[in-house]
């Protein structure tokens, strides 16, 4: 399926998209716990768990165990994620297994992808970080624009709106129609991301004072 912007707006099959889509950076969020507590933490364990889905942990608290607040950082990120997900599915009667086997939704979640998947195996620790702050970055910059199309009720988005992703803080999302549950549930996680976004690099900053 070619994605075009001229496509005309279908509110369902665009929140369909997007549903399948933030499932996609739930899963890339778990694969940065995954890896940042076997790395670090729990590196005496690292050779026994080297894939985040053959060797699959359900259970949260698991990880909210383990003593990092870059871990505890990823998880409370992924629960906002899981949380919006939850209230997608259940408002548009989204079926999530269904919909991620379903090649016409998989290709309208890419509509507006931004960010890159990362293999996060091959890299260190310290290497793995700034990718995970980019991998925020993408998810807010990809949610936003999806709260720009919502308002514009268009795919192609508005310059004007287009230009508030280089804004900062919650000056991004001025423009927003706040009447719009839709919108006004993605300006949500996007404000609660950029939240879990700053403490992540204040975390390196922290760290650096600590050096001086």
């Amino acid at each position: 399926m070619k994605l075009s912007r001229n496509d005309p707006f279908d509110l369902r099959l665009c929140m369909r998209g997007l549903g399948a889509l933030v499932t996609r950076m739930h899963s890339d969020i778990y694969e940065y716990v995954y890896h940042f507590t076997f790395k670090k933490s729990l590196k005496s364990y690292g050779k026994d768990f080297k894939d985040p889905w053959d060797q699959y942990i359900e259970d949260d608290d698991f990880f909210m165990d383990v003593d990092d607040p870059l871990v505890k950082n990823c998880i409370v990120s992924m629960g906002r994620l899981i949380e919006y997900k939850q209230a997608l599915n259940l408002i548009f009667g989204i079926e999530e297994v269904e919909d991620l086997e379903d090649e016409f939704i998989v290709s309208e979640s890419n509509r507006f992808k931004i960010f890159l998947l990362v293999y996060k195996h091959s890299k260190s620790y310290k290497k793995l970080k700034p990718y995970y702050e980019r991998t925020l970055a993408g998810f807010i910059e990809n949610l936003s624009l999806y709260a720009y199309a919502l308002t514009a009720q268009s795919y192609k988005i508005p310059l004007v709106l287009r230009r508030q992703l280089n804004l900062p803080g919650e000056e991004s999302l001025r423009l927003l129609n706040a009447d719009d549950t839709n919108v006004a549930m993605i300006k949500e996680l996007v404000i609660g991301l950029k939240r879990d976004l700053e403490n992540s690099k204040s975390l390196s900053l922290s760290k650096a004072a600590k050096r001086k």
